[in-house]
């Protein structure tokens, strides 16, 4: 890790340590004075503990050199080929942003505004020269004099290098880690602009988006945000959320926390938001300048998302976006066979309601302890850094209890499910005995009947699926099916199996069969 700690008065390569001002995973930071009177800060890292954080801080000094933005601290001093490894940079001064609203209070109105315009302005020149932070939080953002900095990049590395993370583990602060990353994609630009987006967050509200500790891994995977009502909430909360596809630019976000727009069709050119310390020139040439007038060391041409961007290498050559690596994919999905197994479950259900209701939602509970399993598997590589075989096969044989509590959290949706779906089963099973929704003949009779069944299992399905708290339950459904259909012919052979079940029930209601009321002895209210 950081190696033994400095004291106040202590040298480290001709700096003398004035104090701490924190140790973390990559290292310790110091506040210290040049042998010339300049008060700096200085990351250390002991060579010969971490040879990881060593590559790291490299590949940090890499990044920070290749970079004239001013939020973005720049580089004075580095020695990186001694047993001790330490980089030299502009001190900040000022709070992070988390103690500054733990004691401010939530930013709102233009103050937000211009906090994410600046912050999102710096992680787009971070990208633009080809790097990847990895741990965008509020405790990585210092509140300067001049506005918002965007500090430690420890964690980052470039397109083209390898990740350093060990085998297993998900690098990051939980409640900032995009949920792609948690099941395992490679952390990139989205990830990186979804940590921003939870940082504005926590800026709007002065609480972590998702809360803290291992829990945040769940609410994240959940989508579980509540923002307050005010301008940009929404495109905040589509930005925060699972599907990648779905989540709008930052510029969008920012136009929108300034009351441009409330609502942002996924699809449509993104709204054009000059960042902090860049000029737009014109429409047909877009240059980056800075404030002080100096050209940057690696011109970052201001380009609006969604286009092609070019990734620079630090070098004087550019990268294809096609060089660079694709965005990470989200979770399998089984769409298809999710659809159909729902149409099985209420076409089955004219047949045998009750049967029908009762494997819809066992399954259900089932998916959501899967869900749960996944969770618990992740939150225990959160904490010990490695995914051991153990944990995989603890929790696999823990899913019972898994199951248990997916239960205990199911019983709100269940109970709505229950609810409006059997209510609308009753009110349709009525309005055909009455002669209103159906012909009172024996064949209109049973059809009217069987469509009223239908139409409560239906509606079952849908409030169990889009009920209260179940977006972990749909997120587990896709788990479990893509579990039992690893493959595309299992895929297939799956879906032949729910057709043929739905042309078999269709085929029984063709005949007329009786309806089987089990559990009950007979139809509820008859006799």
């Amino acid at each position: 890790m950081a190696g033994p700690q400095r004291e106040p008065g202590d040298l480290i390569g001709g700096y003398r340590v004035l104090a701490r001002l924190g140790t973390g995973g990559s290292g310790s930071v110091y506040r210290v004075q040049s042998p010339d009177g300049q008060v700096a800060a200085l990351k250390l890292v002991d060579a010969r503990d971490d040879e990881v954080a060593v590559e790291r801080l490299r590949r940090e000094v890499r990044a920070l050199q290749s970079l004239r933005h001013p939020a973005v601290p720049h580089i004075l001093d580095a020695e990186l080929d001694e047993d001790e490894t330490f980089v030299v940079f502009e001190l900040i001064d000022g709070d992070t942003l988390f103690d500054f609203i733990q004691r401010e209070g939530p930013l709102a109105g233009d103050a937000l505004a211009d906090f994410a315009e600046r912050t999102a302005s710096a992680l787009e020149a971070v990208h633009a020269a080809g790097v990847i932070h990895r741990d965008v939080t509020p405790s990585n953002i210092m509140m300067g004099s001049d506005g918002p900095v965007l500090i430690d990049f420890g964690l980052s590395h470039r397109a083209t290098d390898n990740r350093l993370t060990r085998e297993g583990l998900v690098s990051g602060t939980p409640g900032y880690v995009a949920p792609e990353v948690i099941d395992g994609a490679e952390p990139g630009t989205l990830a990186d602009r979804w940590s921003w987006a939870a940082t504005v967050a926590y800026a709007m509200t002065a609480q972590a988006p998702f809360g803290a500790g291992t829990g945040a891994i769940s609410r994240t995977l959940e989508a579980d945000v509540r923002l307050p009502d005010a301008p940009g909430a929404a495109a905040l909360h589509a930005a925060l959320g699972r599907d990648i596809s779905g989540r709008p630019g930052m510029r969008d976000v920012v136009a929108s926390l300034r009351g441009a727009t409330e609502a942002i069709p996924y699809g449509l050119p993104a709204t054009v938001v000059a960042p902090a310390g860049y000029v737009l020139e014109d429409d047909a040439e877009r240059t980056a300048v800075l404030p002080s007038g100096e050209s940057p060391v690696a011109p970052a041409p201001y380009v609006p998302e969604g286009s092609p961007v070019p990734w620079s290498t630090g070098a004087d050559t550019w990268m294809d976006e096609d060089d660079v690596e694709e965005a990470p994919e989200p979770a399998p999905r089984r769409r298809t066979l999710l659809l159909l197994a729902a149409i099985l479950a209420v076409v089955a259900a004219p047949i045998a309601p009750f049967v029908a209701f009762g494997v819809v939602l066992a399954v259900w509970i089932i998916a959501r302890g899967v869900f749960r399993r996944g969770v618990a598997i992740d939150a225990a590589t959160a904490r010990r850094g490695e995914r051991r075989t153990s944990d995989t096969v603890v929790h696999t044989l823990g899913l019972p209890w898994h199951t248990l509590r997916a239960a205990a959290e199911t019983v709100p949706a269940a109970l709505a499910a229950a609810v409006l779906g059997g209510g609308a089963a009753v009110g349709g099973w009525w309005l055909v005995s009455a002669g209103v929704a159906a012909p009172t003949t024996a064949v209109g009779q049973y059809y009217g009947h069987a469509a009223a069944l239908a139409l409560g299992c239906l509606v079952g399905i849908v409030m169990l699926a889009w009920g209260p708290y179940m977006s972990g339950s749909r997120e587990g459904a896709h788990r479990l099916a893509a579990a039992l259909s690893p493959s595309s012919g299992l895929r297939g052979t799956w879906a032949v199996v729910l057709v043929v079940g739905i042309l078999v029930a269709v085929l029984a209601l063709y005949v007329k069969v009786d309806i089987w009321w089990w559990p009950l002895p007979g139809m509820p209210g008859a006799g």
